[in-house]
């Protein structure tokens, strides 16, 4: 039974490792009607050809009945009939393998593992064996083979009893007539079984699609697990993280002793910068908002940095800089002018906080 638990669609990490292991979706069945249809076309095709090599065979015989059977004369016989069986299976034979491996290739890929091929003492537990034995899988299996079973017998069945008014008459027939007869009715039976094997095989390819996805299916938990295991904890992430805007925060604050203004907004916004000869334009040192601009207001007044209200400004640099970076271009009138007001300040000998638009 499924566990009620496994409902979630499987990761591409499971279907890898799953895939590693050779559990993939395969239908034998579907390998079993193509193997037969390329069997039974090679026969119709090569059949001239095979019956060909039977006469030679039979030819042979009969011509070498008479034929000492020592050691030198049984090699080179032996030789002979081997080739011509050769002969006779090869079409069959080349079809069958083409077509298996095809067949095995595009319902799995190119797949090579030994994983498979690893003892495991699990198989040699007579409990395990006998819940393998009385498994759904294999009540399933059992269900097909009975049902296959059942359509290719009476198939051929009814192919034989519609034909039974003519095979009757073939014992007449004279050289390889009754042969060609019977061929072609066993391949007319065999084209029939096909079809009904093609039936039955996609609908259990189907279900071993259905049943592949069902096996792969995982819980919660293992989708959380696997997710700390190839991306890491959440928690420790967020740890972290929370670490770095800490540290970030800290060398913010730092640098605010630096700055030559802090503009404001003026009391939710606050921006540090800093403005020495030979920097390309001023940069940002710390920013922030509410409890942040308070702080950065704070350390402003304690080391006399001058502390400009210009709202629009103060938001501008808050939404556009970060810190750190250079002002952008469309800032440089605006913020020259604060800086200008600012020097004019300190050369006067005025307060350190003024009001600035």
């Amino acid at each position: 039974m499924a566990d009620p638990a496994r409902s979630e669609t499987a990761t591409p990490r499971r279907r890898q490792e799953a895939r590693e292991k050779g559990q993939v979706a395969r239908s034998v069945e579907v390998n079993s009607a193509l193997v037969l249809l390329a069997a039974v076309t090679a026969i119709r095709y090569a059949g001239p050809y095979m019956v060909d090599s039977v006469n030679q065979m039979a030819v042979f015989t009969f011509q070498n009945m008479n034929m000492d059977f020592g050691m030198e004369n049984v090699a080179t016989m032996t030789v002979f009939y081997m080739w011509q069986v050769g002969k006779i299976l090869a079409p069959v034979l080349a079809s069958v393998l083409l077509v298996g491996l095809l067949i095995n290739y595009l319902q799995v890929g190119v797949l090579f593992t030994a994983k498979t091929l690893t003892p495991k003492f699990n198989n040699i537990n007579p409990i395990s064996g006998f819940q393998k034995i009385f498994s759904r899988r294999s009540a399933i299996e059992f269900l097909k083979s009975l049902i296959k079973l059942l359509v290719i017998g009476w198939i051929a069945y009814a192919g034989v009893k519609a034909a039974l008014p003519n095979l009757v008459p073939t014992m007449d027939m004279q050289g390889v007539e009754p042969l060609k007869f019977v061929g072609a009715l066993t391949l007319k039976i065999l084209y029939w079984i096909f079809f009904a094997l093609v039936v039955l095989a996609l609908l259990d390819y189907l279900y071993q699609k259905w049943e592949y996805e069902q096996s792969l299916k995982m819980t919660k938990q293992e989708i959380r697990d696997e997710l700390k295991q190839s991306e890491g904890d959440p928690m420790i992430k967020a740890r972290i993280r929370q670490i770095q805007r800490e540290m970030a925060r800290r060398r913010m604050f730092e640098a605010i002793p630096r700055a030559d203004v802090v503009i404001t907004n003026p009391t939710h916004v606050a921006v540090a910068l800093e403005y020495k000869q030979g920097m390309q334009a001023p940069v940002v040192l710390a920013k922030g908002e509410r409890v942040i601009a308070e702080r950065i207001k704070e350390m402003a007044k304690r080391h006399q940095i001058p502390v400009i209200e210009n709202p629009p400004l103060a938001r501008a640099l808050l939404r556009q800089c970060p810190v750190g970076a250079p002002i952008p271009a469309d800032l440089f009138e605006a913020v020259a002018e604060v800086l200008a007001f600012v020097y004019r300040m300190n050369q006067k000998g005025k307060g350190v906080s003024a009001a600035f638009s």
